[in-house]
């Protein structure tokens, strides 16, 4: 298939409501939890989840939603000759990040809050962090990535 008709086929959907892009990731428990592996379908404002964890077999699913639209790309950096009351500017290139965020609810009863960045580059890459959502508590910790 020709890149051209790629980008037909998804220029169509785009118009009609957003184009879907899925990748395969990981949710790592951490320090030494289970590596599950997940679908990431990420659309203009929100990302869709899903996994199942080898050792339980319970499968997780969960959509999270656009938090902030657009971060400036590269970052910020103090705004050259700024006066001591002025702050920050953006920094030009790098990738623009989308900052999702939602629950992970599992079929046996695991809720997890996330938080994902997603780097709108030539090819999405994400990273994030999951947490148990009904707890304060430090650890268990997940990391949630895609390439």
């Amino acid at each position: 298939m020709s890149w051209r008709l790629v980008v037909a086929a998804c220029a169509l959907p785009l118009v009609l409501g957003g184009c879907v892009v899925t990748r395969a990731g990981t949710l790592t428990g951490i320090p030494d939890g289970p590596a599950i592996p997940v679908t990431v379908a990420v659309k203009e404002e929100s990302a869709t989840v899903r996994g199942t964890n080898p050792k339980t077999g319970e499968a997780l699913a969960g959509v999270l939603r656009v938090e902030h639209a657009e971060r400036p790309p590269g970052g910020l950096a103090r705004a050259p000759d700024a006066g001591p009351d002025i702050g920050v500017a953006p920094v030009p290139g790098g990738p623009v990040v989308m900052v999702f965020v939602g629950r992970l609810d599992g079929d046996r009863g695991t809720s997890l809050k996330c938080k994902l960045e997603v780097e709108r580059r030539l090819r999405l890459r994400g990273r994030g962090v999951c947490r148990l959502a009904d707890s304060e508590a430090k650890f268990p910790i997940y990391r949630l990535s895609f390439d």
